[in-house]
């Protein structure tokens, strides 16, 4: 279905209230409105509507692995050194990293929930 031309239509009547939310949770997803209510449509009782791109999971990954090898090394240095101000520095810059990557994963998971 994706990929391929769109050239068939479907009214839909619903209260201005209706709209609003529909308007907002496709832009909270970054969908155009049409896209996010065909794609709930569609994918109903399968799976939940797509959140996040492909890309933008593949980058996110890429920074937990980057950042995981980070506080790895981190690690590794305040067991063999000890914890200078420089070590603990860095430390606490790759907990911050790693918490705000998975705080991301979080939310994606979050909003998949809430179209469940």
């Amino acid at each position: 279905m994706r990929g391929n031309s769109k050239t068939a239509h479907v009214n839909v009547r619903m209260t201005e209230e209706e709209r609003a939310v529909i308007m907002a949770r496709s832009s909270s997803f970054d969908m155009a409105p049409s896209t996010f209510m065909r794609e709930a449509a569609l994918r109903i009782g399968q799976k939940p509507v797509k959140i996040a791109d492909e890309a933008t999971l593949r980058q996110i990954l890429h920074q937990m692995k980057k950042q995981g090898g980070n506080l790895n090394q981190a690690v590794h240095a305040a067991n063999a050194y000890g914890v200078d101000a420089q070590t603990a520095r860095q430390l606490t810059e790759a907990v911050r990293l790693v918490s705000s990557t998975a705080s991301q994963l979080s939310n994606l998971i979050s909003k998949n929930r809430e179209l469940s």
